[in-house]
């Protein structure tokens, strides 16, 4: 395999606003059959992050839109490519039966360990390492 362009931290995320208080989140260097639309919703009194994406990168730290004001995380499942950065966001949610995989997210349990590799990226996020995923 060639070697991929690497792309840094501030440049990972990409925010599209969709409509008043809806914008579409997603890193965009992923190749679209593993890419996560992560879901970000303007609400009264807090907000709604729906997925949080591969985790490499903090989403908080990089991704003002989801620590300006007080929200709630929901996992639509808890595949690796959705609960990455779940663990920067102190009210979590995600269905009952899946609550223990979110708690510990094993590599065999988010499918992380078959899918999680390389070949995932159009380009590669600095620091990469697969087998330390």
């Amino acid at each position: 395999m060639a070697t991929l362009p690497l792309i840094e931290a501030p440049d990972w995320y990409d925010t599209i606003r969709m409509s008043d208080g809806v914008t579409l989140i997603h890193e965009p260097w992923i190749k679209p059959f593993f890419r996560c639309n992560m879901w970000h919703v303007r609400g009264r009194d807090r907000d709604l992050l729906f997925d949080t994406g591969l985790g490499h990168f903090s989403l908080r730290r990089h991704v003002p839109l989801v620590s300006e004001r007080k929200l709630i995380c929901v996992a639509s499942h808890t595949h690796f490519d959705h609960i990455g950065c779940h663990h920067e966001f102190p009210e979590r949610c995600v269905h009952a039966a899946e609550a223990g995989i979110l708690a510990d997210p094993r590599n065999e349990w988010t499918a992380a360990g078959t899918y999680a590799t390389d070949e995932m990226f159009d380009r590669m996020p600095q620091g990469w390492d697969t087998a330390r995923y």
